[in-house]
């Protein structure tokens, strides 16, 4: 293989810088769309939850705060314009920052058409740190339904809240955000909910159901609704069912989901996820 001359690498860097600006472009235009959809998003629903007086007074405010943003953005870009008007050569170091990312971004590995490699069908996932870790797909699907409780929709910050109520783990929203993409779920922005404001959260629809036939052996402490115990297949002896607790054990139900949580007094983090029927 021969070395390419000096004008074909001439061509191939202008290709690829011409490649970088259009990305670049791109994506700082979506960049503002998606800015000014999320205000304009936050706006009226700020602006909806009020009404009568309360209403009018609220769109009078946005209205000021309109026009004076109008003011000072006028006076900002009249002052950078008469700034770069009587100090021409800052555009030289503008061009080379633009350069230097248009080359980066027009590297082929970051080209944005081609779609993420994903895993095999069938190839088990599961997170590797948070309180999800070891968790299968199923097995935190699970959860996360079971945490939506009535709701259709719900924000991140509030699936934290259930699932650390759930199951006695601390679930922070980054810890919820890395559970629904292992899960094939969506998170979106301007998710609603009744009393709350809109915010960053997911839609039950985007959550696919768990696998019919689960894989077996669930991790300790969180098991699938459904799902008997491990402890079921090693021993023969006749227990009570979940809905006559033994002495000293409290059931707890988990909202409205159908679900119960068994608390062992003898050790306060030892607990059971069941659901209604199903034998201990």
């Amino acid at each position: 293989m021969t070395a390419p001359t000096s004008m074909q690498w001439v061509r191939a860097a202008a290709g690829r810088l011409t490649v970088g600006s259009e990305r670049l472009a791109a994506t700082r235009a979506r960049a503002v769309v998606a800015w000014v959809r999320d205000t304009w998003a936050r706006t009226m629903g700020w602006l909806g939850e009020a009404s009568g007086i309360a209403w009018a007074v609220r769109l009078a405010a946005l209205l000021a705060a309109a026009w004076m943003l109008r003011k000072i953005g006028v006076a900002v870009g009249g002052a950078a314009a008469r700034r770069l008007d009587a100090s021409p050569w800052l555009m030289w170091p503008a061009l080379a920052l633009w350069i230097i990312a248009a080359w980066r971004a027009g590297h082929p590995d970051k080209d944005p058409s081609k779609p993420p490699e994903a895993p095999p069908a069938g190839t088990p996932k599961a997170t590797r740190t948070g309180p999800a870790a070891g968790l299968t797909v199923d097995q935190i699907r699970a959860l996360l339904h079971a945490a939506f409780r009535t709701d259709d929709q719900a924000h991140v910050a509030v699936l934290a809240d259930r699932l650390t109520e759930a199951t006695g783990r601390a679930w922070t929203a980054a810890d919820v955000r890395a559970a629904a993409e292992t899960a094939g779920a969506r998170v979106e922005k301007n998710v609603r909910m009744p009393g709350h404001n809109p915010s960053t959260g997911i839609r039950r629809s985007t959550l696919p159901d768990p696998s019919p036939t689960p894989p077996p052996g669930p991790v300790d402490g969180v098991v699938v609704a459904g799902q008997p115990t491990p402890t079921e297949a090693a021993t023969t002896t006749a227990t009570p069912p979940a809905d006559t607790p033994r002495e000293g054990v409290r059931v707890e139900p988990i909202g409205d989901t159908g679900h119960l949580i068994v608390r062992h007094p003898a050790d306060a983090a030892r607990r059971h996820t069941l659901t209604p029927g199903v034998a201990r």
